[in-house]
């Protein structure tokens, strides 16, 4: 059975998850920095006890000299955590985002895929919260147990008060995060399916307003509108109510350590100025765990998307291969092919079986629902195999690198998007080193280079969002040249003149006869008698199935004689 090309066993590991070195970096920053915070106590402890007990000048100035200096040293410390934190969300985007834009493009041909899975979003998502205060907090948080152990110094019965106060922001922490996951998982996926909902309209404007469905579209829009804020809204209170929860508690707690320290110094159990070192510390110790609560709709939401990060990352494209086989040049070999979408088991077409050399031309026949388009999927790849195999020149086509696949295929889907940019650039296929010699060629193949000169720009105009700026039949016609595009080994063309007047359906007879000439295979699909004119070979099928396959004449006598269910298709001059 041949494996996808798109699904290779391999785990996160890799240069994607090395950053250790920039973390420890950060912790090593956080180290000093959480030193560094213990200044302002340490400061009111000597005022307090040393500075107004003495009434020493020099002393204060001395002090408050060295305070400034140690601030002014933990505020550039503080900026450069910051700044470090940002260029490491930005490194992880880096090395993630590739691979999470394939995930997402593979994600529209998976058949089981979530609705509500979007690798792109959860890269993005991923990176703002690394980019944010949020994760200092947590290289904040082991210094809990550090200034509480310092209040301990002070006083035993300070420290347990600070310990209590702790351990109860602890249990309103361990609360949100039980009652924050469904509500953020709720929330982002009523988001995305808003944000999806309104893509796919705006995409389909002209039909949405030629057809009047606007005002539908647009309750259905806003209902979902409502579902996506009512999740939000509920997220968002129970996340405020903890903040404003955790917030008074600290304010109590350091009042409390103070009212507990003036009462201990006025049993001489300590001083004036210890009292207010210990307020401030408390208060120290429980600002990260008080961050921390206040951002948990974050932090869970970016655990959630690192989750679903992890899993794509679990699986990734075929590893480079060491020896790049040669193109092929000689034949196409379909042996017991079966074959469906990825993620689905059962197969929608099976029993194929077909040899196909060089310069030969072959029709696809059937009547709709057939699995003629799926067979054209699953020849480039970008269905799996089921069962059976495709060769190219005796190798399997898994075995070529997708770069190559590019190169020797050549695919007019049954509906052709073309993408933002110029008609040069669709054509070449995004290309960064196309060549206008190549493009031209590929044009004037497809014989769509006078209707291309003719557009305002030229080879330079837009086509706009999918093709919008264009006709359907233009749209068709330059598809046709992307796909002719590099010379490509193998070309199919899913009803490649459903869209074509007389003049582009005798271009396009014209191009395939071309295309067989220089030794290319073209695989033609089509109802239309005109589109296979150029074939010397037919394939029918039913209900997924091979039920005929051999030379154009013989086969489409016997689709006559059997009296099938579909149109009789007689080619012309056949």
């Amino acid at each position: 059975m041949q494996p996808s090309l798109m699904q290779q066993p391999a785990g996160p590991s890799g240069p994607v998850l090395s950053l250790g070195g920039p973390i420890m970096a950060l912790g090593a920053i956080s180290f000093v920095s959480n030193l560094l915070m213990l200044t302002g106590p340490l400061f009111m402890l000597q005022v307090y006890d040393r500075v107004l007990a003495s009434r020493s000048v020099p002393t204060l100035l001395v002090l408050t000299g060295l305070v400034c200096g140690l601030f002014a040293f933990y505020g550039f410390l503080d900026a450069l955590r910051s700044r470090m934190a940002t260029r490491l969300a930005n490194v992880l985007d880096a090395r993630l985002s590739g691979r999470l834009f394939a995930a997402a493009v593979h994600f529209r041909l998976i058949a089981d895929a979530p609705k509500t899975a979007d690798p792109l979003r959860d890269g993005d998502l991923l990176r703002q919260f690394l980019a944010s205060s949020a994760p200092l907090a947590l290289l904040d948080l082991p210094w809990v147990p550090v200034y509480l152990a310092v209040v301990f110094l002070f006083h035993y019965w300070l420290g347990w008060l600070a310990v209590a106060g702790c351990l109860v922001i602890t249990a309103l922490m361990i609360i949100n995060e039980a009652m924050a996951r469904q509500p953020t998982q709720q929330a982002s996926a009523a988001q995305l399916l808003r944000q999806r909902q309104a893509e796919n309209i705006r995409v389909n404007a002209e039909t949405v307003i030629a057809m009047g469905m606007l005002d539908d579209l647009r309750a259905r829009w806003a209902a979902q509108t409502g579902r996506m804020i009512a999740a939000l809204r509920t997220g968002s209170d129970q996340a405020a109510f903890f903040s404003a929860a955790t917030k008074g508690l600290r304010f109590l707690l350091q009042s409390l350590v103070l009212a507990l320290g003036a009462y201990l110094v006025i049993r001489g159990e300590m001083t004036a100025g210890l009292m207010i070192a210990a307020s401030v510390v408390t208060a120290r110790a429980l600002a990260p765990v008080e961050q921390i609560v206040g951002q948990w709709r974050s932090f869970v939401g970016a655990r959630q998307a690192w989750a679903r990060i992890r899993k794509v990352l679990a699986v990734r494209q075929a590893a480079p291969r060491d020896v790049r086989l040669p193109l092929p040049t000689q034949s196409l070999s379909v042996k017991g092919l079966a074959s469906a979408p990825q993620g689905q088991r059962m197969p929608v077409i099976s029993g194929m079986q077909f040899d196909i050399a060089a310069g030969d031309g072959l029709a696809i026949l059937g009547p709709s629902g057939s699995g003629k388009s799926s067979l054209a999927r699953a020849l480039v790849g970008v269905w799996p195999s089921l069962a059976g195999d495709i060769r190219f020149d005796g190798a399997l086509l898994a075995h070529f690198t997708p770069d190559q696949i590019g190169s020797m295929i050549g695919y007019l889907p049954q509906r052709v998007e073309l993408f933002d940019g110029t008609v040069a650039d669709n054509i070449a296929r995004f290309r960064v080193n196309a060549s206008s010699e190549a493009i031209i060629a590929a044009a004037k193949t497809a014989g769509v280079h006078d209707l291309i000169s003719a557009l305002p720009d030229g080879y330079n105009s837009q086509v706009g969002e999918q093709g919008d700026l264009l006709s359907a039949g233009q749209r068709q016609r330059i598809g046709l040249a992307r796909a002719l595009y590099g010379n490509p080994f193998l070309i199919i063309l899913d009803e490649p003149n459903s869209n074509l007047d007389a003049e582009g359906d005798a271009a396009l007879t014209d191009a395939i006869h071309k295309a067989r000439e220089r030794g290319s295979i073209v695989i033609v699909i089509a109802h239309r008698p005109s589109a296979i004119a150029a074939v010397d070979k037919v394939l029918y099928m039913r209900a997924g199935r091979q039920m005929a396959y051999g030379p154009k004449t013989e086969i489409l006598q016997q689709i006559t004689q059997t009296g099938t269910n579909v149109r009789p298709i007689k080619a012309p001059g056949a």
